[in-house]
């Protein structure tokens, strides 16, 4: 009975120190930018690949002047001194963490982090259903840069 006991005690110490190693190399490659982005790379093509059974069916354009774009901050952050630039000029900050503005067809949408010292994470939560560029659930991430996301383009639209 005491060998036994030995024995549970050796292989609970062995998965301890395996699960301590492979937490502590979590923690190194979280740490390493080039690492990090092909996890996030995996992760995108991951959630791409279950979502390739939904169909996405637009029915009739919306307006022009009716489209709007929503893109939401990932960190729990309140950060005025971070914009969503259309054409070139501020319409909106992340004070509360979501911005949400109308586009028209050819706007150029950018994120202006210049002024946040830490890497930031955004993710395009909602948009009209005739905008063709983006799709919801995007992610973008933006390090001290004026990020480009794109020049927005509507189905149908050449």
């Amino acid at each position: 009975m005491n060998s036994f006991f030995r024995k549970v005690e050796g292989f609970l110490i062995n998965l301890l120190v395996i699960i301590l190693i492979i937490l502590i190399s979590t923690q190194f490659l979280m740490k390493n930018e080039v690492a990090y982005q092909r996890i996030k790379e995996l992760e995108v093509t991951a959630r791409s690949w279950l979502n390739q059974e939904r169909v996405v069916e637009v029915t009739q354009p919306l307006p022009t002047e009716a489209a709007y774009l929503t893109v939401d901050l990932l960190q729990d952050l309140s950060l005025p001194q971070v914009w969503l630039l259309k054409n070139g000029e501020r319409v909106a900050n992340f004070r509360q963490g979501v911005v949400r503005i109308k586009v028209k067809e050819g706007d150029l949408i950018s994120l202006d982090t210049s002024y946040y010292s830490q890497a930031l994470w955004f993710e395009i939560t909602a948009l009209s259903a005739n905008i063709n560029t983006w799709a919801p659930g995007k992610q973008f991430r933006s390090y001290r840069e004026e990020k480009v996301l794109g020049v927005v383009r509507f189905y149908g639209q050449v």
